[in-house]
């Protein structure tokens, strides 16, 4: 499908808007002069723009949507009401509940309206019942056509929903130009993290007694792999986060203790680290031990053995070797983590950094700044998204990457 040749202005200045429609897969959003988006509970800690403050997985796809859509915009705050999302507020607990609040809240924030609906004819509504109950009536008593495109769906909907406009007509490749542009930008915050961290770290140096934060994400690089386009230095290789699920209680060292393994004998567990899995499986094959047939299968030992026909202590023993090699391998790469202590959840900051992260290096389905060299341990693996993206990772490698990502790295490093 076709794309607009002139895009829309993208202001809030509803004066300096260009209003056309946008064709999207499987629905049309409608042409619209505003678009007004509900806050969400899940939040950062600390005081940030609204458009940054809000960090569900919703709300980032959402505020995608709007902003290649290039309607100017507006979050529904059930604490501060009408927030311009470049102002800076206090993150909160509330919700509208009452009857009577949600009245009071619609009159508020009308108020607020009040002088950017010149010249709107229509608004676009990303929010629940609560928000929009005594909201929709008001804008239509002033003559504006409301638009309400995910009516009726359920949350789990209204995601597949935003993804489905995100990836037909949103979510499109950064020019190469840009990607560069925001590549080098990656590694001027990593370089910035390292001062601040007073070095980088290798697994086999490190323990449990470290100061380590809760939760955070962390990049590891490879000494032998020379970044070739974005600047000098070691190439980034894996990154990875934890507690991505509601339930998880992982925390950051947890995670990178499975990676690690035993720094006393050199053991470790494959079966819980995909990190250990791939690199173990790309050393075999180069030649360096050969591929143990239990290494994989099986969520324990025991499993293996049980499908092997093979007793659990010769499943461990014929693992042995290749696992203090995942060990050696992993624990004298070296690599940083950007403290990031949100809740558990897929809906965390954490996992939207890695995602992107991970998306910008990839050189899976476009072409990344940096290239991994002929060398390259990767180039061995049997996981065609690892040969292909550069990276020890399996996940998010042929997606494209939303560059805002970039500005809560910057807020989190702290430049």
């Amino acid at each position: 499908m076709g794309r607009e040749t002139e895009r829309p202005a993208r202001s809030n200045d509803p004066g300096s808007r260009v209003v056309q429609p946008h064709q999207v897969y499987g629905d049309t959003l409608p042409a619209a002069d505003l678009c007004l988006v509900s806050c969400v509970k899940t939040k950062l800690r600390e005081r940030a723009p609204g458009k940054e403050l809000y960090v569900s997985n919703w709300f980032c796809k959402a505020r995608a949507v709007i902003e290649a859509a290039g309607w100017p915009w507006y979050i529904l705050s059930a604490k501060y009401g009408l927030v311009d999302p470049d102002a800076v507020i206090e993150p909160y607990e509330k919700t509208l509940n009452a009857k009577s609040e949600q009245i009071e809240w619609s009159r508020k924030v009308m108020g607020a309206l009040d002088s950017r609906l010149v010249d709107v004819d229509s608004v676009v509504i990303f929010a629940g019942e609560k928000y929009r109950k005594f909201l929709e009536p008001a804008l239509r008593k002033r003559g504006i056509a409301v638009h309400v495109p995910m009516k009726g769906l359920k949350s789990g909907e209204q995601l597949a929903r935003l993804i489905e406009w995100m990836d037909r007509s949103v979510n499109v490749p950064r020019a190469p130009e840009e990607r560069i542009a925001d590549t080098v930008r990656f590694y001027e915050l990593l370089a910035c993290l390292e001062r601040r961290m007073g070095g980088v770290r290798t697994l086999a140096a490190c323990d449990g007694h470290m100061d380590w934060p809760r939760r955070g994400v962390y990049f590891f690089f490879e000494e032998e792999e020379e970044r070739s386009v974005s600047g000098s230095g070691p190439r980034v290789v894996r990154i990875g986060t934890h507690a991505l699920t509601a339930a998880s209680r992982t925390s950051l060292w947890n995670r990178l203790s499975q990676h690690r393994g035993s720094a006393r004998t050199g053991a470790g567990n494959h079966r819980g680290s995909i990190f250990r899995l791939i690199i173990g499986a790309a050393l075999a094959r180069r030649g360096n031990c050969p591929l143990p047939p239990t290494w994989g299968i099986g969520r324990d030992p025991g499993a293996a053995a049980r499908k092997l026909d093979m007793d659990r202590a010769s499943v461990r023993s014929g693992e042995a070797d290749l696992e203090r090699r995942v060990s050696a391998y992993i624990g004298r790469m070296p690599f940083l983590w950007l403290n990031v202590d949100d809740g558990p959840g897929p809906d965390s900051q954490r996992g939207l950094i890695e995602r992107h992260a991970i998306a910008l290096l990839s050189h899976a389905r476009t072409p990344a700044a940096d290239v991994p060299s002929s060398r390259w341990l990767g180039t061995f693996s049997d996981w065609e998204r690892v040969r292909t993206s550069g990276l020890w990772n399996n996940n998010h490698v042929e997606e494209n990457y939303d560059a805002s990502f970039l500005d809560a790295m910057e807020r989190l490093v702290g430049t």
